[in-house]
């Protein structure tokens, strides 16, 4: 069973055409808030949240934190225990570097070293939205670059 979520729910009407539209038949939509409105465990959590410093704070850009990274570690640490035996979490998201490091990887590295699960991460591209570095939340920040994190569940 597909189930999509979504705090939005214009989104979740976009998702649910392009799961039909992929060849995924009906989904199940859930609103709300990540994992809090579909019970039980998972065996696939794919997500690309919102990961900009948005001033407006729209939910659609922002994604919290420091530099917008809040919203990705919290889908993790949330998701992490709601995945079935040989479930797997995919995260595609971004990260303002700044000196050179990770913060979001930084702020991951022990949760997920903690859990002795397999896990990757890895930078798709090292730059984009570079026109999002002129506004004041990225005074500090070198450049957002696109990220990818693969955790699996031992089955």
């Amino acid at each position: 069973m597909l189930v999509l979520g979504d705090i939005n729910g214009r989104a979740l009407r976009f998702a649910a055409a392009n799961a039909a539209h992929a060849g995924w038949g009906a989904a199940t939509l859930a609103q709300g808030d990540l994992y809090g409105a579909v019970g039980g465990d998972f065996h696939r959590v794919v997500s690309n949240p919102p990961y900009l410093n948005d001033s407006k704070q729209r939910a659609y850009r922002h994604g919290g934190g420091r530099w917008g990274e809040a919203l990705s570690a919290r889908i993790v640490r949330e998701g992490l225990p709601r995945l079935a035996p040989g479930g797997r979490l995919v995260l595609y998201t971004g990260v303002a570097m700044a000196d050179g490091r990770d913060p979001l990887l930084e702020a991951l590295r022990g949760y997920l070293d903690g859990h002795g699960w397999a896990w990757r991460y890895r930078e798709i591209d090292p730059d984009v939205f570079g026109e999002e570095l002129q506004e004041p939340a990225y005074a500090e920040a070198e450049r957002i670059a696109a990220v990818a994190l693969v955790v699996q569940r031992p089955g």
